[in-house]
């Protein structure tokens, strides 16, 4: 199963968030969860994107496209 299926399936708690790590040619390289994004948020100087389930799910989605095009 794919990362994007199991969270398509899979329901993560309301208040998880994601961030995301891009590669070559702007494909997604990296997926972390968060377990703390208010002191990530502070801690952060790369000031990456926080996204909520249904964003990161959205963005997976798009990057498939990417990889199949």
């Amino acid at each position: 199963m794919s990362f994007l299926n199991h969270l398509i399936k899979n329901k993560f708690k309301e208040d998880s968030r994601w961030i995301v790590k891009y590669g070559k040619n702007n494909i997604i390289r990296e997926v972390k969860l968060l377990f703390n994004p208010v002191e990530y948020k502070q801690l952060n100087k790369n000031n990456r994107e926080i996204y909520s389930q249904n964003q990161l799910i959205k963005i997976l989605q798009n990057d498939k496209e990417k990889r199949s095009s």
